[in-house]
């Protein structure tokens, strides 16, 4: 039962990393090539791309993977069609209807937000979000059959395009000014689309066949996909929110609106870009775990449930805690380095906010990791409910804390240690027993991983430049992997007796 979750997981680590890894080299030229202003009107209309995308696409990708998953595990095979069948017309028609707002009404969006340059960006959403909401339709149903595979080549076909056509638009056009570079970079997001969606297509068409037969199920999938989908809308609509209020807040604490529009740059597109690393482990790991969860859950199996539940979330807060104390760590010497433009004024606010977002960053996982069980489990309301009081009280927070002149920009990070919060505990109340995790495989890496905090901050007033850097990696791997001994030799037992094991069969 582990095994496959772990592969998926594994797989969409690996994928998650080289896709990050092609983000991370697509922001940094392009933040050179637009300089932070063009990166922060970036991530402007990056986060409602981001909201819209979730919209046509998140709750139908992961409740179709517990919906295809469920079927399997009853073995009513004819289902998967009549699903795949709604999800189409429910996917396309959605995405049209919004992509034709955004075309129709991008003049009026990109003055609310302070952009106006940026409206032109916005007409492409008409393309973006027909193919946006089709990928997320054949992701949602290849997962449920627990093959991860697809999902994760995909995501690196869109990295790779993106990166070659996004930064050679960029470059081009934006030599004219940092607005049409932002547009550049969107007709490489158009065309990197284009490409997954085909893979995905060729993919998903040998393994559906459609029939003309009218099983379309559709009661059963909107139940699960219409809380799904405004449950999944929560995080990144605040987002738009606050990439809508943020500026205006700034100014009441004192600051330009450029230095507003700066300050969010930093905290969108530079923090943001590097923190976002740790969330491959989390994410790839809840989207590996929820169709097994889903399995075991139809099938009544309560003690397998817990079993790897308990196991996935041991082995992901082991990779998860280290990695984000050694990017605060390191913060100081990683930014100069990789935005060296960026960074001539800003490396304290840039250092400081790192601290507070990883601290974010951390909750962020834990709560992906439980509304992942919620959804395997088909609580989807519940998911619904949580997300929405946490992102309530996360608006709350930005518009209270943002105007304050000794916190401004820092009631991003903040407020979504709040969301998270806030989520969290009414998960674990809601799901109980079948959530245990044991503290001990908890706390030692949150002790470890400050252990190597702290010596990682010796060594970075040690040593400077690259070399601080190269050093950090190998010292931070040894003083962790020794704090943590414990749980490296059991995790490698494990491993081996597993592999010991396939041999055998």
């Amino acid at each position: 039962m582990e095994s496959s979750v772990g592969k998926g997981a594994f797989i969409l680590i690996v994928s998650g990393l080289v896709c990050k890894l092609f983000g991370a080299l697509f922001r940094l030229p392009l933040t050179n090539i637009i300089n932070l202003e063009g990166i922060g009107l970036f991530q402007m209309i990056m986060s409602l791309y981001s909201l819209s995308i979730v919209i046509v696409s998140g709750g139908v990708s992961s409740g179709l993977s517990k919906l295809v998953s469920s079927a399997r595990a009853k073995g009513d095979l004819s289902k998967i069609n009549g699903f795949f069948k709604t999800a189409i017309l429910f996917g396309m028609g959605l995405s049209f209807v919004i992509g034709a707002i955004f075309f129709l009404f991008s003049k009026q969006i990109a003055s609310l937000q302070g952009n106006i340059d940026g409206a032109i960006n916005y007409m492409l959403f008409i393309l973006l979000l027909p193919l946006a909401g089709m990928i997320g339709i054949f992701r949602g149903v290849i997962q449920g059959y627990e093959n991860m595979t697809p999902t994760a080549v995909s995501q690196i076909l869109e990295q790779i395009t993106k990166f070659i056509f996004g930064l050679i638009f960029a470059y081009i056009l934006g030599k004219n000014s940092p607005s049409q570079g932002v547009f550049g970079a969107f007709l490489g997001i158009v065309i990197s689309e284009l490409f997954a969606f085909v893979y995905l297509a060729i993919i998903v068409i040998k393994k559906i066949k459609l029939t003309p037969k009218r099983n379309y199920y559709n009661k059963e999938f909107f139940s699960a996909v219409t809380p799904l989908t405004i449950s999944s809308t929560i995080l990144p609509l605040t987002q738009a929110i606050e990439a809508l209020i943020i500026i205006s807040l700034l100014t009441r604490a004192g600051l330009s609106s450029q230095e507003g529009i700066m300050l969010y740059g930093i905290q969108t597109g530079v923090v943001g870009a590097i923190l976002n690393f740790p969330l491959i482990i989390s994410m790839s790991v809840a989207l590996a775990l929820l169709p097994k969860v889903s399995f075991l859950s139809s099938q009544n199996d309560e003690e397998g449930q817990r079993q790897i539940i308990g196991n996935c979330f041991s082995v992901m807060w082991f990779l998860l805690a280290p990695l984000v104390f050694g990017i605060i760590s390191i913060a100081g010497s990683l930014y100069p380095i990789i935005y060296p433009k960026a960074m001539e004024n800003h490396l304290q606010i840039a250092v400081q906010l790192t601290l507070f977002s990883g601290i974010s960053i951390l909750l962020t996982a834990i709560m992906q990791f439980l509304l992942s069980v919620l959804q395997g489990k088909g609580f989807f309301y519940y998911c619904l409910t949580f997300n929405a009081i946490g992102g309530l009280f996360k608006i709350l927070m930005t518009i209270i804390l943002a105007p304050l002149p000794s916190i401004n920009i820092f009631a991003l990070p903040l407020a979504s240690i709040v969301h998270s919060s806030i989520v969290c505990i009414c998960a674990l109340i809601k799901l109980g027993k079948i959530v245990k995790i044991s503290f001990y495989e908890f706390i030692l890496p949150i002790i470890s991983s400050i252990i190597m905090y702290l010596a990682l901050g010796f060594l970075q007033e040690a040593v400077s430049g690259i070399l601080s850097l190269v050093l950090s990696v190998i010292v931070g791997c040894l003083v962790y992997g020794l704090c943590s001994a414990p749980l490296v030799a059991q995790y490698g037992r494990q491993l081996f007796d597993k592999l010991k094991m396939k041999r055998q069969q």
